[in-house]
Formats: C-alpha cells, structure tokens, sequence
C-alpha cells in the first residue's frame, strides 16, 4: 500500500490512516536522533499504512520504541495490536482507563457492533488485536518519556473521554491532542480562522470537564494542535475560546430538544444546521453538499453522544 503523508517540520510526519475517506483520520510518527514513535495508530486496516510509511522514510521497525495512544476510541488505538506485532521494540502506552481495553478489547468490539453493526466493524475497522500486558504502560499524567534526545509529557485531559491524554511536545511547543482540541477539516480553511468542533462522541462526554482541560492546556501557550481529524494547526486562545463556545453551543442544542421523539435523530439535524452556519459565517465557500458530505462522519457519532449525555443528566 502506497502511503499518504504531510511532512511537517520539526521531524513531525501526519499520515492519512485512510480510514473511511481522504483526510479524516491521522496518524503522528515523530523521528529523533534516530529514534520513532508513531503516535494514534487509526483502526487495524490502517496498519499496512502505517509500516509502508517506515519503509518510505526508511525508518527500520527496530528503531520505533513507543506507540502512544491518546485514548482507546477505534478510529484512534484500534490498529495498535496489530502495529506493536510489527514493532519488536516498541512500549505502548495508553491512560490507566484504557489499560484492560487493549489487553482484552471485547468490550470495545462489542460497543462498537452495537452501534454501527458487524458489516461496519468489519469493513470499515477490520478487526481488534489484544496485546500482551508485558508491552503496555500505563501514562500517568506529568510522566514523561524520551525519544532519542527529545522529551515528551503526558496530560491527563479529560472531558472528551475519560481515558484520555495528550502529549506535550516542548521541542515544537506542540500537542498532540487526540480530539481533546477538536476536530477541524483543512477543507474548510478560510483566511478568517479555522473551523474547529467538539466531536462529542459516547459515552463518556462531559462538558463542563472539557471546558476545563481546554483552559489547563492552553496554559502551556502551545503553537500547534496535532489534531487527529486532521493534521496539525496553529492553536491559540482564539482557538480554545472557539472550541469551549462551540461545546457550549452543542450542550444548548441537547437540551432544546431533549423532550424531542427520536431526540438523537433531531440532534443531529439540529448540529448539521450550526455547523453549516458556522462555515457561512467564517466564509466557506465549498459546495453545501461538500460541506454535508465531510460533517457526515461525525453528525451521528456526536449526536449519540449528546442523547447519551442527556440520558446521565437525567439519571443524575
């Protein structure tokens, strides 16, 4: 398989996963002093992207020692058992919540089967490895690892999940988010900003944590969000001020329609609306069925997870 990659400076690779289409999902590989990380690994079928990607840098498997997974959502950390088999040095790491996930990923399958069906599973994220405890460490936050002469930090960054980290990065004043800052489509770049939102995804959304984490991280005066949808953008307070409006403006649409039949169905027109709002105001000028086409992949996903956030708030 032929890769598809962005080489960004300060030895920073984005690879497209090419998961489901063009751009939507990446993969970090970082090179120093002869040492590699990959860091997200997108879904098992990504894999031989992954390592075709070595092979065009010329990167030996040898040489990576770390697959840092920001958290165990599919589209993130569903390749990592199958990578690490490719990988005879390389340490997983992954926060203490997603720990007994990768060695024993049932749950996880059975999660997502009952969402999107065994043909989705199987066509569009293949399959789950587990890996052996002996490979993984758990990240705990302000840990930090070394990369050749390079030092990388974890954060423990709840709110999107709680089995999330991020990875502080001093040499590029970079991080590596996950979807902790968000998703935001190079697609839709105007000169006015980018457009950047919450991918609220089940079952474990809680936005006033969010919110929080946003302002811990943007305490760092970070230059760049390594996003995983997609690709690596400049990160500013404008951006966190963006990104906690926009949570905010998702949490107002959930509770409008939370007496609504079919709720989540309603939701997820409802976020369609704003969304395709917000690119007119930032003067998007792609095609509205272009711009309906890419937010696809996310409406549902972030819909459940708001209907489930209504259904805990209720519970409460």
């Amino acid at each position: 398989m032929k890769p598809i990659y962005h080489q960004l400076d300060f030895k920073v690779t984005c690879i497209d996963t090419q998961h489901i289409r063009k751009d939507f999902v990446a993969s970090y590989l970082i090179e120093d002093n002869g040492r590699a990380a990959f860091i997200d690994t997108g879904c098992h079928l990504s894999v031989p992207t992954l390592l075709s990607t070595l092979n065009a840098k010329n990167i030996s498997r040898e040489n990576v020692d770390y697959v840092l997974l920001t958290h165990i959502h599919l589209d993130h950390a569903g390749g990592a058992g199958e990578l690490i088999k490719h990988l005879p040095n390389a340490t997983v790491y992954v926060h203490e919540y997603g720990y007994k996930h990768l060695i024993e990923p049932s749950k996880l399958r059975t999660g997502v089967v009952e969402v999107y069906g065994d043909l989705f599973f199987k066509q569009f994220l293949g399959d789950l490895i587990p890996i052996s405890k002996q490979r993984i460490i758990i990240a705990k936050d302000k840990d930090e690892i070394t990369l050749g002469k390079r030092v990388l930090k974890f954060i423990d960054t709840p709110g999107h999940a709680r089995h999330h980290i991020c990875i502080w990065d001093q040499k590029s004043r970079g991080i590596f988010s996950g979807d902790t800052l968000g998703a935001s489509y190079r697609e839709f770049d105007t000169n006015q900003a980018k457009l950047i939102f919450p991918p609220t995804t089940p079952i474990q959304f809680d936005p006033e944590v969010w919110k929080k984490t946003i302002n811990q991280l943007i305490s760092l005066k970070p230059k760049y969000a390594y996003l995983t949808h997609f690709n690596r953008i400049d990160f500013s307070q404008d951006s966190a001020n963006m990104l906690i409006q926009h949570i905010n403006g998702f949490v107002n649409i959930a509770n409008t329609l939370k007496t609504q039949p079919n709720r989540t169905k309603a939701i997820k027109v409802a976020l369609l609306d704003y969304l395709l709002a917000l690119a007119s105001k930032q003067g998007v000028t792609l095609d509205k069925k272009q711009q309906i086409k890419l937010f696809k992949n996310d409406l549902e996903i972030c819909a459940q997870g708001l209907n489930v956030w209504l259904n805990n708030q209720s519970s409460n």
